[in-house]
Formats: structure tokens, sequence, C-alpha cells
């Protein structure tokens, strides 16, 4: 049986460091004698401190993978063919020639109860999957040290629980451990096929294959999802390895003492990776449930779920400070009754929510124009070679957005070697005293507009567009002819001055003359994937970029298109432009 504890921050070796202490609880009843026990837990503890109030004066480790042959453990001992001791000691009265310095999830322990009568002992530690090593034993009655885990309260004959082994466990049959002389080896007796099995009993099985089947349920990460310091997102897999499809949970415990940082409930997501293909929508794992997902599993097939952690919610915390969860992945209608407990962990990354939420920032679009829309045309048209240019966009705290000229990163590195910065865009100057400086440029927008207002739209769910005036007077009109300047202002017969006014009535000729201005819409569409959100950011982007030309011709607008890549290069919200 296992119980979910409250309890301070640790860190294990065996399992990889921890960054938040998740911790279970697991009990054992010892019979007087000779017991075998199944670990799923890594206590934090040193094992003279784990076994201190056990009634024990020695504690064996076994580690399968310490065969590496197919010969292994038989009636006998007979460890021939072992390279190396399948079993590690651990000695109360001997700690200098002991040699289990920690004690590892998915271990087998050999102990012996001094006491005369049934004693119940526990483990805290760290949870991990299983995962188990099988040899080949249809030689020398040698046998597989196999633990259970299962769910709280249930019990399974073994051959239930082994259901999808891929090979044959009643040829050699199964046995247990007994015995009451602790200067005697153990008694392996036979347990028929009826009996039953409880959560962290361990038997003996002989197999006719070599195999690393763990169970009917294989979940990967062994040690759980781990979303570092920096990540919104990790991945559980869930594989069905038993013979026949079954339903399987997962299950959420949060708690306060996971760690040093609250963990709400409402700051874990969770999808189905495989359908985020084409639909990326999160789901809130909402109030206390049991469980929060749920799918039917094919034999063989495999469960992917995406975890989701909205960093903003606890974000403001110190850099470093650890979070975390249990997850309870169960077989929940198949005759195995089996039950994987996995940490959930991370730390927090110390930036604060303010100035930084996405999509706030400047992003930097690479566009390549290589279609065209012609005035008459419907569709678009290949054009014979590639414009690229690059379009700065920013998107201030309130989501405005804005296209800029240009921009300048611009700031000052202090004496401990942090680097603070300000972006500049209009006509705003860049401080004298700023030894860093980078200038982004969109040479192609017109200088006397170095800031172009957003029309209606959204940048994360329509796109977005902008649009903007170039008078026929202006520095950077399309039409002028600095080198021609006697041409400035005629007619079409290049003696009388033109009307004013952007209207092709007042001329003879298809082509406008260059007093007309010029309007300019660039709108710029992206590619979503619908599960975008301020703890799930989207650093960069691909999408569409069309630029609409009018009063160009007489028969209408043209168009330029082309593809783009959209990268957040800054979180800084506030932009400075005066």
């Amino acid at each position: 049986m296992k119980k979910i504890l409250i309890g301070g921050v640790a860190a294990f070796a065996c399992v990889g460091l921890m960054l938040a202490d998740v911790v279970v609880e697991q009990n054992f009843v010892l019979n007087h004698g000779w017991n075998a026990i199944y670990v799923e837990v890594a206590p934090s503890q040193s094992p003279a401190e784990v076994f201190a109030n056990w009634p024990v004066k020695s504690v064996g480790f076994y580690d399968p993978a310490s065969f590496l042959s197919t010969r292994q453990f038989s009636q006998t001992w007979d460890s021939q063919g072992v390279s190396m001791n399948p079993i590690a000691m651990w000695y109360r009265d001997y700690p200098e020639v002991s040699q289990v310095k920690a004690i590892p999830a998915g271990t087998v322990c050999l102990v012996f109860n001094t006491n005369a009568t049934r004693t119940a002992v526990s483990l805290v530690g760290v949870p991990a999957a299983p995962r188990m090593t099988w040899h080949i034993t249809d030689t020398n009655e040698v046998y597989n040290f196999v633990g259970f885990s299962l769910q709280q309260g249930m019990s399974v004959t073994p051959s239930d629980y082994f259901e999808g082994f891929d090979g044959n466990l009643l040829k050699g049959g199964f046995f247990k451990f007994s015995g009451n002389y602790p200067d005697r080896m153990p008694n392996i007796t036979q347990v028929f096929s009826s009996a039953t099995v409880s959560d962290g009993d361990v038997l003996l099985v002989a197999s006719d294959v070599q195999s690393d089947w763990s169970g009917v349920l294989h979940v990967s990460p062994m040690t759980g999802p781990d979303f570092g310091s920096d990540l919104s997102r990790a991945t559980l897999s869930i594989r069905n390895d038993g013979a026949e499809a079954r339903t399987v949970s997962v299950a959420v415990e949060t708690s306060a003492s996971y760690g040093e940082v609250m963990l709400p409930r409402e700051a874990i997501h969770i999808r189905d990776a495989a359908v985020a293909l084409t639909n990326a929508v999160w789901a809130d794992i909402g109030p206390v449930s049991d469980p929060i997902a749920t799918k039917r599993l094919a034999a063989g097939e495999t469960w992917r779920l995406e975890f989701g952690i909205n960093r903003p919610l606890f974000d403001t915390e110190a850099r470093g400070k650890p979070f975390g969860a249990l997850l309870r992945v169960t077989d929940t209608d198949g005759k195995s009754k089996m039950r994987v407990d996995v940490p959930l962990v991370g730390e927090t990354s110390g930036a604060s929510a303010s100035n930084t939420v996405w999509p706030g920032g400047l992003w930097v679009a690479d566009v390549a124009f290589n279609r065209i829309i012609s005035p008459s045309a419907s569709s678009e048209t290949e054009t014979g070679g590639t414009v690229k240019l690059r379009l700065p966009i920013h998107i201030d705290g309130n989501g405005k957005v804005r296209l800029l000229q240009r921009v300048v990163s611009a700031g000052e590195t202090a004496t401990d070697g942090t680097y603070t910065y300000r972006l500049y865009a209009g006509t705003a100057s860049v401080p004298a005293t700023a030894n860093v400086t980078m200038r982004i440029s969109a040479v192609c927008l017109p200088t006397e507009m170095p800031i172009v207002e957003s029309r209606d739209g959204s940048f994360t769910t329509n796109g977005v567009s902008f649009a903007f005036t170039v008078a026929g007077g202006g520095a950077t009109s399309l039409l002028r002819h600095p080198l021609h300047p006697q041409h400035d202002g005629l007619k079409w017969d290049f003696k009388n001055a033109t009307p004013s006014g952007d209207d092709f009535a007042n001329y003879k000729g298809d082509v406008k003359p260059e007093t007309f201005s010029v309007g300019n819409e660039i709108t710029l569409s992206f590619d979503l994937n619908g599960g975008e959100a301020a703890w799930n950011p989207e650093q960069t982007k691909s999408g569409k970029v069309k630029w609409t030309l009018s009063n160009l011709m007489r028969q209408g607008p043209i168009t330029l298109v082309g593809n783009m890549t959209i990268k957040r290069v800054s979180p800084q919200t506030e932009l400075v432009m005066e």
C-alpha cells in the first residue's frame, strides 16, 4: 500500500536529480524469518537511516543488470556465469564492508525479520516507473526476481499480472522466499498459479526468453515529466504492453509540500499529443478528481500525454525554487490491476510576470515575396524572382501592435555583468550613456512614417494588418523621379501641370503620374495550432504575408504574396517612441 506524503526538499542520485521532493510512503508487513520485498521508491536517506528501526541486521539488494549471461539465481545459490555479485549487501554492524550507499527504486530487498512476530515497516522516497530485466531460466532451475506494483487494496494472480509477457512463465512455475533460520539459506517454495499477490510482493519466476518487459503499463520517462527551470511543456508516454485492450487512467495529486512553491491545480494543463496534431486545445485538470484523463488502449498502443505548466501563476518566486505533483497511472479495467507512480517536477525561473507576458515584446518577420496577384487576376502567379525583407513588429503590454521602420535595443551593462535594456523606435533618441546597441530596420517602409499602428485584428488568432499611405510628394514615394525634376507634376504631354488629386479620370495614360499617393496594406496571417496561451508561448511562428499597393494602376491594386517566419526576439513590452 502506498500513501502520499507531505515532506521537505530532497534529491536522490539513483533516479536523477529531483527538483521537488514528491515522495510516497510504501508499507510492508514482514513475516518472521526471510522476506523478499519490492521497493518502488528511492529514499533520500542512507540505508542506515532507512533501516534504523527495522528488525534486520543486514539487507541484500538484488541487481538484475549484474547478469551479463543468461544464468541467474538458483535453488543452490549458484552464481556461475555471473561477472559480478547480483546481491549487494548492507550490514548494520559492519558499515565498513557494506556495498550499498543509496537505495534505488525498482530493486528487490532480501531481509531476515528478527522479530518473532509479523512486523510492519515502511519506506519513504521518490517513486519511479518499474523496469525489469528478464533472463532465460530454463536450465539449472534459475529464476528471475519479479516485484508487483498494484493498486491499493488490490490483489491478483501472478498469471493475470504477467498477461502479455512474451515468454513462457508457467513452465517453471512461481516461487517465494521463506525460512526461519538466519544462518541458513532461504527456502524457495512453489506458489500455485491460483494464489494471489499484493503490492510490494516478490516472486521468483522462470522464463524461457530474455526481455525487458516491465508490466502491462510501460510508463516513460521512468522518473516522470520534468519541466526544469524554463519549460512549459513535458511529455509522459504510456504503452499497453499487455495482450488485451485496457482502459488506462491518469490521476494527479498536488500539494504545497511538494517542494517550496505551491503548485495550484489550475496551473496544470493536459492534452493528448496525438490529438494535438490537429486540435491542440489544452484541458484544465480541474478540481480534485480521479482520474484527470482516461483512454482505451489496444494491445501495443502508446498514449502520449502532454502536460503544461502555467508558470505566470507562480513564477514571481525566486529562481530555483522546486515545485511538484504526483502522477498515478492505473490499469482501470484490466486483469493486472497495475499501478505506476511517477513525479511531475520543475523549478521556478524567477522571471517576473510583468513585462514578459507572451505574446508581448519585439517580433521580427523574415518575408520572401515570390508571388503576385495582378488587378485582373483571381489567383496568385509565381514571379521570376524572390524579394526578401524583414518587418519588425512590437506588441505592448496592452496588446497594441505596431509595425516599425526601425527599432534599437540599447542599454548598459552593470558592474555585476547584468545587462538592462530598453527598446527605442519612432523619433526617440538612444541615450548617450548606452554602451550596447543593436538596430533592426525595415528599409522598405517610409521613413516619414516610422511607426504604423495596427488595424483591427488579433496577433494570436487572425493575424494582424497595417495600412498607411505614401503621399505623392513624400520623400519615399515610389513614383518620384529625382533624376528628372522637369517631369514632376506635368500632364502626359509633359508641358502642362496636372490637376491635384488621385483621380485617374484626370489623365490620358493608363499608368498614373508620380503625383499620386500610394496606398499600402500589409497583412500577416499566422499558422496556428490552437493551443497557444500565455503559459504555452510560441517563440517562432510561420505564416503568410500580403502587401497590397493601391493607385499604381488604373485597373486596380497589385498584391505581393510571400511566406514568412516570425520570431520573438525580445520579451520587452515597453517601447520608447519619443
